[in-house]
């Protein structure tokens, strides 16, 4: 069902040349990396309930375990956090799909580096400006998977 909608979504287009950070530093922050559940890790169409969660996105399921396995702290950020049996399904579907226990939570702290989500929008910092196009900004500071082209992102088309 969700097949023709993605094939409509992603239009690949050039990003700026420049590497990004080396691992060690995103490391030495000492800081964490959320991810949302719904639509990012875990394929979301409708509300279900608060037990009922989506198959994994074989990417972000890849990308996740490839982080964790390099040292990085992961947060799962999900609104199911805000009632105790929400975060007992979410850890639940975790342990399912070969991930180790991670937080479950539904809040920011000054310790998050970024957060990987299929709703949010960025924007330039002390701006409100909306970044609507990729830049050495918007570029994620956790490392992509050596599968993905560096040099290729996703790209809405325009309404």
């Amino acid at each position: 069902m969700l097949e023709p909608i993605k094939a409509l979504i992603f239009k690949f287009s050039k990003r700026e040349e420049q590497s990004l950070p080396p691992q060690e530093s995103l490391l030495q922050q000492e800081g964490w990396i959320g991810v949302d559940l719904d639509g990012t890790l875990a394929e979301y169409a409708s509300w279900q309930g608060i037990t009922q969660i989506g198959r994994p996105v074989p990417l972000m399921l890849k990308r996740v375990r490839v982080w964790i396995a390099a040292g990085y702290q992961i947060k799962i950020m999900t609104a199911r956090a805000g009632l105790p049996e929400g975060v007992d399904s979410v850890k639940s579907w975790l342990a399912k799909h070969g991930l180790p226990e991670l937080e479950v939570t539904n809040q920011k702290d000054f310790d998050m580096i970024e957060l990987w989500d299929d709703r949010a929008i960025q924007v330039v910092p002390n701006s409100g400006i909306p970044v609507l196009r990729m830049s050495q900004n918007s570029r994620p500071k956790a490392p992509l998977l050596p599968e993905e082209k560096n040099e290729e992102t996703c790209e809405v088309p325009p309404r």
